[in-house]
């Protein structure tokens, strides 16, 4: 049976995961080192790094499959210290490096979410952390969880006043506020 399968790995993970995720596949039954693939009697499976995520396809007996990519997953889960599974099951992706965007970037806030110039999105329902610093360099507010940190930094070059900084920080406070959307205060 032909399976093909996205995990929730996002492409962009540190060498050190990909090498962690490497002794995993290596663990793995089936697994066929010089073919870097898991192969045997019906088997020839391979991976790949796809913007999507982590793709794992090609052809096992289900009677095979059900425990092998169970047990795939698991192992993955636990040497990579969050829930590995498909995203179209709810399972979030890890991103290692932190999202930075400039507050004049910012396209439309609402209570589900915030949207950049970029249409990158980040959905407020994915932070546990929240905090601002206006007296950081550069003033800022931070999202963040175990699995995603968004930056938001105000622009501080010589072009920009310091009563128009203050402005846009307090103006994006306000606005988080009325969207019951609080922020610690690190000032």
């Amino acid at each position: 049976m032909h399976h093909d399968v996205c995990l929730n790995i996002h492409y962009s993970a540190p060498r050190e995961i990909w090498d962690m995720i490497g002794e995993v596949y290596r663990s793995m039954e089936y697994w066929c080192d010089n073919e870097n693939a898991w192969k045997g009697e019906g088997i020839d499976l391979c991976a790949s790094v796809e913007p999507g995520g982590l793709q794992i396809s090609g052809e096992m007996p289900d009677e095979i499959w059900d425990k092998w990519f169970s047990t795939l997953k698991d192992n993955l889960s636990h040497k990579l210290g969050y829930g590995i599974g498909e995203p179209e099951d709810g399972f979030m992706f890890k991103y290692w490096a932190p999202f930075k965007k400039k507050y004049s970037d910012i396209k439309t806030i609402d209570s589900k979410q915030i949207v950049f110039n970029d249409y990158s999105t980040f959905f407020w329902d994915h932070f546990t952390e929240r905090e601002r610093d206006i007296t950081g360099d550069p003033p800022y507010f931070l999202f963040r969880s175990p699995l995603i940190e968004l930056f938001i930094y105000f622009d501080s070059n010589g072009s920009v006043s310091k009563d128009k900084l203050h402005q846009d920080f307090n103006d994006l406070q306000f606005k988080l506020n009325d969207l019951g959307i609080t922020t610690s205060d690190l000032t």
